[in-house]
Formats: structure tokens, C-alpha cells, sequence
């Protein structure tokens, strides 16, 4: 198949390193793979420039939506039809001419937050798949620049399947049409697995949060029971943040010498190998893609029982799942942890294989290529 991944992103967060996952795992499958981007730079796109496979198309275009504490809404949405509704038109008209003298299969956006990709369906007539990761308004504060009935109509109208990260997110979208709905997990590269055999040699059980520093990832809240251990007397214990952004919590003298900030971190994988318990406490994960590579590092992880980190953490069995905002109860289950070692590298274990069963690229990518298939059949008897 030739197949068309529609892209909005520069930086590498977590649905640019999915889709690199994907398109990675569909060359070796036999694939021919085209990546539209509005980017001439950035992280993505050097990315795809170190893939000779990729062809990058390049065009202009603008996200639907965007969150209403960024500067600029009001003034972006009045632009919306005047100016970028208009942009992405044009770009899908170009584009749409472009991929059927390429003679492209499929068209598959990345985010629900551009709709370029099912405009360029609508005039080429091109199969089109829509992959919704994020709640949007739930999570990143993400609001439609067009009246919300309007935006599911023409998602509607426009796509052929809609693939949906996790159940969490397919319910959050209530007015999609629940015929055109396939789950499929996000897959994590098979690198990631880790012996679960390795050793901490710190004397101190090393506590990991990930991912970028806002409140929406819920940072403070680790630092929160991190005091509230320190009142219990428990201080063997070493939380390390990685990610990026601005501190936007206190830190208290009682608590700084057990936190460590890491900043980016490129090689998450031998930083795991260390790592006894992972946190993550954000507000709402659409699936919890951090989540996925603790298990697969054999790490057991305490979860805020929101979005969709329940269906990837099964509450003591292979990790612990929390009331979002309660750091009481958030730090009892890390004083658990720390102390039963046993326990924690038999749930660590457990963790490991549920998601080398169900989260891994290849299982993804397998789900994702039955989607294509059904869909190719369905317009070959249109």
C-alpha cells in the first residue's frame, strides 16, 4: 500500500514518536510511506530527513483548535474562516492533486487536532483514517475554533475509520460515529524491554516521573507525598523528574535534597534501568504512552485513575492506581512499594508481560494494517 501520514507536530512528543514507530514498523512491512508536515524544521522533520524511505511533502496548514489559555485565541479564532480555514483548503486541493498521480491508498492523520488530512480526503476521494489521540479539552485545554456539532459532522462525513487510543477516548468522543470506531493501543518499540533482573545500585529506591513539566503531568503532586514521606520519616527514597519546562510548583528545604530534575532526557531506556518505581500523576492521559514503557522496563507504576491508565494498570496486581489529587493516598502506595521489594519486582514482572502481550510497535502496527484492509475492501465495491 502507499499510504499518506498527515503530521502537526516539530517537536518529538508523544504522537510524533508513535507515528515514527508506526511508519517505521510499515516500511518493514512492505509499505510505501508519504509524510505531509508544515514544517521545514524542528525534531520531526529531521527525523524523517534520516529516513531515506519517507516521502515529505511539505505544505502550509493550521491546527482547527487550540487552547484557550494561549495568548492569541480570540484573535485566532476570528481568523479561522477569514484567513486559515482558507490556507488549508488550498493545501489540501494541492496535495489531493499530488496523491492520486502518486496513486496513495490511504490517508492517515496523526492528531485530532488538524483537519487537513480529511479535507484532502474529500477532494481526492482517497480512503481516510483518523487517529484521535488526545481528549483535547480534558487534557491540553484544546477548544474547536467552530461549533462543536459542526466539527463531529464533518469528522463524520470525512473519515472512514476512527482509531482511538483507548477506550477513554472513543467514550470522551460521544458523538463520533461509533460504527467507524477501532481501538488500537499505542505500540512502544521493542528496545524498550529491559531485564527485569537489573539492579539499583543506589541504596536509595530511585522514584521516576516523566514526561513534560505543567500541571497537567502533575509533578507537584509527586513532591507533595514526597513530603508527606519525609513527615512519616520515610527518606530512603530518591524522586528523580525528567522533561522538560518550567517549575511551576514550590520546592520546600524539607524536601529538596530527595529531588533530582533531570531536564530532556535522551535515553530513557538506561535511565530506567536504575529505576524502581515509576509515578504518573497527570491529570489525564488519552492512553499513557510513559506508562506503556515503565511496564515494558519491568517497572512497576502508580497511576492517577483518570483518563486512560486504567486500562493499562490493573490496580494491585500489576501496579497501583490513585485518586487524582489525593498525594495522602498517592504516597501510601510509594511507602508500600519501598517497602516490599518482593512484592514490587512481582508486580514489576507482571507489568512487563501484559504490555509485551498487548502494547508493543508490531502489535500496534498489525492492528492499525487490519483498519487499511477493511476500509480497501469497503471502497473496491463502492
Amino acid at each position: 500500500m502507499k499510504i499518506l501520514y498527515v503530521s502537526h507536530e516539530k517537536r518529538l512528543n508523544g504522537a510524533s514518536k508513535s507515528l515514527l514507530n508506526i511508519i517505521d514498523k510499515m516500511k518493514e512491512n512492505g509499505h510505501m510511506i508519504y509524510v505531509l508536515t508544515p514544517y521545514r524544521d524542528g525534531a520531526f522533520y529531521n527525523e524523517l530527513l534520516h529516513r531515506s524511505y519517507v516521502n515529505v511533502i511539505i505544505k502550509p496548514y493550521f491546527f482547527w483548535c487550540q487552547a484557550k489559555t494561549k495568548i492569541g485565541w480570540i484573535k485566532n479564532k476570528i481568523m479561522w474562516p477569514i484567513f486559515r480555514s482558507q490556507v488549508n483548503r488550498i493545501s489540501a486541493m494541492i496535495v489531493s492533486n499530488y496523491i492520486k498521480k502518486e496513486k496513495i491508498d490511504i490517508i492517515h492523520t496523526n492528531t485530532s487536532v488538524i483537519n487537513i488530512g480529511a479535507l484532502i480526503s474529500h477532494y481526492s476521494r482517497i480512503p481516510h483514517i483518523w487517529h484521535i489521540r488526545e481528549f483535547g479539552d480534558l487534557d491540553f485545554d484544546m477548544h474547536y475554533y467552530e461549533p462543536v456539532k459542526k466539527v463531529y459532522s464533518f469528522m463524520n462525513k470525512n473519515t472512514d475509520r476512527f482509531i482511538c487510543i483507548s477506550n477513554a477516548i472513543a467514550n470522551h468522543y460521544s458523538l463520533l460515529d461509533k460504527n467507524k470506531i477501532r481501538i488500537v493501543y499505542n505500540g512502544i518499540e521493542e528496545s524498550s524491554i529491559i531485564n527485569i533482573n537489573k539492579k539499583n545500585d543506589s541504596e536509595k529506591i530511585r522514584i521516576l516521573i516523566a514526561g513534560a513539566i505543567y500541571i497537567g503531568k502533575g509533578q507537584h503532586e509527586a513532591v507533595e507525598a514526597c513530603e508527606i514521606l519525609l513527615d512519616r520519616g520515610i527518606d530512603n527514597f530518591e524522586l528523580l523528574i525528567a522533561g522538560e519546562g518550567e517549575v511551576y510548583f514550590n520546592i520546600s528545604k524539607k524536601v529538596e535534597n530527595n529531588i533530582k530534575f533531570l531536564g530532556h532526557v535522551n535515553k530513557m531506556r538506561e535511565l530506567r534501568k536504575n529505576i524502581d518505581i515509576e509515578l504518573v500523576c497527570s491529570r489525564c492521559e488519552a492512553f499513557g504512552r510513559v506508562t506503556a514503557e515503565a511496564m515494558l522496563a519491568g517497572i512497576p507504576v502508580i497511576g492517577s485513575n483518570t483518563g486512560g491508565t486504567p486500562e493499562l494498570i490493573e490496580n494491585g496486581t500489576d501496579g497501583f492506581l490513585y485518586d487524582k489529587g489525593n498525594a495522602v493516598a498517592l504516597a501510601d502506595k510509594i511507602e508500600f512499594l519501598i517497602n516490599n521489594p518482593s512484592i514490587r519486582k512481582e508486580m514489576g514482572g507482571k507489568a512487563q508481560n501484559k504490555a509485551i502481550q498487548h502494547f508493543l510497535i508490531s502489535t500496534c502496527v498489525k492492528e492499525i494494517e487490519k483498519v487499511y484492509y477493511e476500509v480497501s475492501t469497503e471502497n473496491e465495491y463502492e
